[in-house]
C-alpha cells in the first residue's frame, strides 16, 4: 500500500481516520484492498476497492481489472476525502464519496423503482448502523443488457450502480465514526448481492 501524503504534512486527524478504517474486520464474503486514490479532490485522501461474492475469501489482487464488476455480484469504491478548510458544500471537513454495482435477475432490473429501492439501501444501512450523515447526493441507474443474433441464447443481464456522496457527522472520534461508514458501506454491498444478514458466531451453508 502507498501513501497518502508524505507522512510528516499528514494531519493528525486524518492518521487517525486511516488507521481507523485500516484496522475494519467484515464477513467472509467481503474482499476489501486499499487503492490509489483519486486525484485532485481533496489535499488528503484513502480509498478502498470491495467485492461482494458468495463464499468470496480472497483480497483483490487487481481492483483495476474491468472484469471486477461482472464477476462479482456487487462490487464498488469507498473514498475519504480531508480537507481542513471545509468546502462550503461539504459542510465539513470530510466527505465520503462512493460507488457500487450489482448484478440482478433481469426481471428485477425491469423494475421502475429498482433506483429508489437501491438508493435506499444506501441512507437505511447508514441509518441503522448509526452512521450519522448530512448532505448527501448521488444517482443510481438500472440498466438491462439483451443479447442478439449470435448471442440470443444468452440470459438477458441487469445491473443497478449508485454513486454518492455525503459528509460523516463526526461523534465517538475517528476509530468509531470512521470504522461505522464503512462498515455500513460494506453492509450495503452485502444487500446488493443479495447475502442473507450476517451474525457472530453462525455459519451460513
Amino acid at each position: 500500500m502507498g501513501a497518502v501524503t508524505e507522512l510528516n504534512s499528514t494531519p493528525d486527524v486524518f492518521r487517525a481516520v486511516v488507521q481507523a478504517l485500516e484496522s475494519a474486520r467484515f464477513r467472509p464474503e467481503v474482499a476489501l484492498s486499499r487503492i490509489a486514490p483519486p486525484r485532485g479532490l481533496a489535499p488528503h485522501a484513502i480509498s478502498f476497492a470491495a467485492e461482494v461474492g458468495h463464499g468470496l475469501h480472497r483480497r483483490l489482487t487487481n481492483p483495476e481489472e474491468p472484469r471486477t464488476a461482472r464477476e462479482a455480484p456487487a462490487s464498488g469504491r469507498f473514498v475519504v476525502l480531508y480537507d481542513e478548510s471545509c468546502p462550503q458544500p461539504w459542510q465539513g471537513p470530510f466527505r465520503i464519496v462512493s460507488w457500487f454495482r450489482s448484478r440482478l435477475d433481469a426481471e428485477m432490473g425491469r423494475d421502475e423503482l429498482l433506483p429508489d429501492v437501491s438508493w435506499s439501501w444506501l441512507t437505511d444501512t447508514l441509518g441503522e448502523h448509526g452512521a450519522r450523515f448530512t448532505a448527501e447526493g448521488g444517482t443510481a441507474a438500472r440498466t438491462v443488457e439483451r443479447h442478439y443474433g449470435s448471442l440470443t441464447e444468452q440470459a438477458d443481464v441487469a445491473q443497478v450502480e449508485v454513486r454518492a456522496s455525503w459528509t460523516p457527522v463526526q461523534h465517538g472520534g475517528p476509530q468509531h465514526w470512521a470504522h461505522t461508514h464503512l462498515n455500513a458501506w460494506a453492509q450495503v454491498l452485502c444487500t446488493a448481492a443479495g447475502l442473507p444478514p450476517h451474525h457472530e458466531g453462525v455459519t451460513y451453508l
